[in-house]
């Protein structure tokens, strides 16, 4: 039997598309809550069909933009990684054994520049005290730019493997701006962020994230 999904799930018709069916695909999460999709093949461990256009996915929005084009097919364990500096790591590609992409690229998303192509004012964490959190504990981010931040999250570093990454997690912590930088308050529990080392980054009113501090949660 076959079944017209357009009909039996309309959301899934009105939905967003990308650019090209995948396979094997990267989605990094980026600080902003915004997803990084790069790489990927039509088909399976087949670099003539890969995909070099990468496209962010706004999950508000429920839409998907370009992210330029990358200079190398990504396909069959290949690995994207954001990094501290809010960039993205692209290492690998293995489309059959003994065969191995060895270029590494950097990607740097539409919030590292200004509306002039120049680099963006970045707020900058001078500190987190402590740096080693217990859950629900109300802790300290330093900055000057503590007026005008609209977000503070942690960011699970990258563990990714066979175009997996199961531990992948962002989690938004509520925060005051005081004097001298920010009050945060640590998520509540472990089921909402589980015990480890975190990015944390801050995120000004402009969409512009800092250079992330690691912190550790338990």
């Amino acid at each position: 039997e076959t079944i017209d999904l357009s009909v039996a799930h309309p959301a899934w018709a009105a939905g967003p598309n990308m650019v090209h069916p995948r396979i094997q695909l990267n989605a990094t999460i980026l600080p902003t809550g915004k997803v990084l999709v790069s790489g990927g093949s039509a088909k399976d461990e087949d670099t003539t069909t890969g995909t070099l256009e990468a496209e962010i996915y706004d999950p508000a929005a429920n839409t998907f933009s370009s992210a330029g084009l990358m200079e190398f097919a990504r396909v069959y364990h290949s690995n994207t990684l954001l990094l501290p500096d809010a960039t993205v790591l692209a290492v690998g590609g293995n489309p059959q054994r003994t065969v191995y992409e060895q270029h590494i690229e950097i990607y740097s998303p539409p919030y590292l520049f200004n509306n002039a192509g120049g680099p963006a004012v970045r707020p900058v964490i001078a500190a987190v005290v402590p740096s080693v959190l217990r859950y629900n504990q109300v802790f300290a981010v330093k900055t000057l730019a503590g007026a005008n931040i609209k977000e503070v999250v942690l960011v699970r570093p990258g563990a990714v493997t066979h175009a997996f990454d199961m531990d992948q997690r962002l989690v938004g912590m509520s925060f005051t701006a005081v004097p001298g930088g920010l009050k945060v308050k640590a998520p509540a529990n472990g089921n909402l962020a589980p015990p480890g080392y975190y990015m944390l980054f801050i995120v000004n009113a402009a969409g512009v994230p800092s250079v992330a501090k690691f912190v550790q949660l338990h």
